[in-house]
């Protein structure tokens, strides 16, 4: 949002403290004895496994809200409709794609696992992860399964664990505030009266403009629009919703995935257009202000010993 929701002010705040160099140590100390044992595990069963460096940015044990807070749950278009009739919602790619762009294709045991026949693909995943669709669950006797038992994970810090304990509360209750799921708070963002009644006229604009959207209880506004651009496939039909009942991998792209094809483009003007006509984003952003408000009322003191704690990290 711009300017800011009233309760980006804690927001930062809400994070809790990351972990001291002596926690970071010890949970560097213990990934590092986590991958080690897969790799000798594996070299038993005659494969290769090189440890994976550990990540210092994924090392807080604490609930990262900030991001929540800071934005409305809408699927993020350009301002120029121009752009939009050029990029959309942007493109995700295909899975492949994903996996490369994230830097997972320059993993050096998916890249030795490819060089596996298929029957050895399989032994390898069975041997280090376990067969997760075995009633019996050999997981826990595959090579990851014995290191997680061997070098448990290190619990939070004191320090971790104390801000949790205290403003726990709060954060499941500003979470809620903003979620638009089954998580959402009855008199959060997501199920405002406001809120309804302007998803109600976005989606009767949308339906004039020839899309009529099925409904899913987590999603809300357009974020129904960019859903049925994730389904639309490159001839313009749209794929079934997906929900559960169908495993993931089994999913073409072309229906859970933006592509950037011309037919996605339209689905992402004709929102466009009914984000302008029912002024929707600044009307939301009206309804999530109003909230943040009554929220900081309601919960003043907890909030200040938040701020009271943050300043003496």
């Amino acid at each position: 949002m711009n300017p800011p929701p009233p309760l980006a002010e804690y927001a930062v705040y809400m994070d809790g403290p990351g972990p001291d160099p002596v926690a970071l140590a010890k949970r560097q100390q213990w990934y590092d004895s986590l991958e080690n044992s897969k790799a000798e595990c594996m070299a038993k069963q005659g494969f290769r496994y090189v440890p994976t460096p550990f990540d210092a940015s994924q090392s807080s044990g604490a609930g990262r809200i900030s991001p929540m807070l800071l934005s409305l749950p809408v699927p993020r278009l350009p301002d120029s409709r121009d752009l939009v009739a050029q990029v959309g919602y942007g493109v995700m790619g295909t899975p492949e794609e994903r996996a490369a762009a994230a830097g997972v294709a320059d993993d050096p045991n998916l890249a030795y696992q490819e060089t596996l026949s298929p029957g050895e693909a399989e032994a390898y995943g069975y041997a280090l992860y376990g067969d997760y669709n075995d009633p019996a669950g050999t997981s826990a006797s595959s090579c990851s399964g014995q290191a997680t038992a061997q070098f448990p994970e290190p619990t939070v810090s004191d320090r971790e664990h104390a801000f949790e304990a205290e403003f726990r509360d709060l954060k499941w209750a500003a979470r809620s505030l903003v979620r638009t799921d089954a998580a959402a708070s009855a008199d959060g963002l997501g199920l405002d009266p406001r809120t309804l009644q302007l998803d109600h006229e976005w989606e009767s604009c949308m339906n004039t403009k020839g899309y009529v959207l099925e409904r899913l209880d987590w999603e809300h506004g357009p974020m129904l629009a960019m859903g049925r651009a994730m389904r639309t496939r490159p001839d313009g039909t749209v794929g079934p919703m997906h929900t559960g009942e169908v495993p993931g991998s089994l999913v073409p792209p072309e229906e859970k995935s933006l592509l950037g094809t011309e037919p996605e483009r339209q689905v992402a003007l004709a929102d466009f257009d009914c984000r302008i006509e029912t002024n929707y984003m600044d009307r939301l952003a009206n309804i999530r202000i109003s909230l943040d408000d009554k929220f900081i009322q309601e919960h003043r003191a907890a909030l200040d010993r938040l701020t009271a704690e943050a300043e003496s990290w």
